[in-house]
């Protein structure tokens, strides 16, 4: 609509009509711009299921600085960084991401997970928490964030989300650990053994000899031995020792021993290295506990 002109000379007609054509022009350069990303953005996740990591973050980049509010952009370069596990640089895009799609639950989780790489345990759980708040059906999977509370001294939160995790998961001991690792913090070690949450038909080397470990039937000997030894080779193998080295680490700090703790832990993370998110626990842990070390 335009306004009748306030002079003769119809002034305000014509200003109202510039400035309506100049709202056209930028819709049509945002529009322009945001096709244009959306090109850039289409390419970069081709190439990144083609494997072409480096071509897919130059490609999220410029589809960026086409159109610096195209959230799926930063989501996807923030997985790129993530891939390259460039950690900071991650946090940064899913940051930008919560910020232009703050109700999109995927950005906070993966935001927590980046959180927790970097150690800044505290942030890692308001994100986890909010993935939760936003997903609530979702928290009882959520068992990264009972890790995230026992590195944030949140016992009780921790052993309530493991307790919950149970109920969608029975047969995994590392929850039965974790629960344990919470119980052990808040309380004793005696008191998390008693409480020790039945486990069985977790298929997986060497974990039900780490179950018997934590629960006083087995011992380190064992978990070494069923590690090490049978079929396995190569991958499969070191994956075996990676957990047997985990876990003997996590059952000695549990007991207060610090050294043996730290010699297991820093086996896991350097000698054993897993790409998966337990490794990154392993790494994150024995920083951690390098850093208290330094600290006493």
């Amino acid at each position: 609509m335009i306004l009748k002109p306030l002079t003769s000379s119809g002034a305000y007609v014509k200003m109202n009509v510039c400035t309506a054509f100049l709202h056209l022009t930028l819709l049509v350069t945002v529009q322009a711009d945001t096709a244009s990303a959306l090109r850039f953005y289409e390419r970069g996740k081709s190439a990144y299921t083609a494997g072409k990591i480096e071509e897919a973050k130059e490609l999220f980049t410029k589809a960026i600085a086409e159109d610096p509010k195209h959230a799926p952009s930063y989501l996807a370069r923030g997985y790129v960084y993530q891939y390259d596990r460039h950690y900071a640089a991650a946090a940064a895009d899913f940051s930008k991401s919560v910020e232009l799609e703050p109700a999109k639950p995927e950005s906070y989780f993966r935001r927590a997970v980046e959180y927790f790489n970097l150690g800044e345990f505290r942030k890692c759980v308001a994100d986890f928490e909010k993935f939760a708040e936003l997903l609530p059906d979702q928290k009882p999977h959520l068992w990264q964030l009972g890790i995230a509370y026992y590195y944030t001294g949140q016992y009780k939160e921790g052993r309530e989300l493991f307790e919950s995790h149970q109920t969608v998961n029975s047969h995994d001991v590392e929850n039965a650990v974790w629960h344990f690792l919470c119980i052990a913090g808040m309380d004793s070690f005696e008191a998390a053994r008693a409480a020790l949450i039945p486990i069985d038909g977790d298929s997986r080397v060497p974990m039900m000899q780490v179950y018997q470990l934590f629960k006083g039937t087995g011992d380190e000997e064992n978990v070494l031995k069923a590690a090490h030894q049978g079929t396995a080779i190569g991958g499969l193998r070191i994956r075996q020792s990676f957990y047997a080295h985990l876990y003997l680490g996590l059952y000695h700090e549990s007991k207060g021993s610090g050294e043996k703790a730290y010699s297991f832990m820093s086996r896991a993370a350097q000698h054993y290295k897993s790409n998966g998110y337990m490794g990154q626990v392993a790494r994150v842990h024995r920083d951690w506990l390098k850093k208290k070390r330094a600290q006493e």
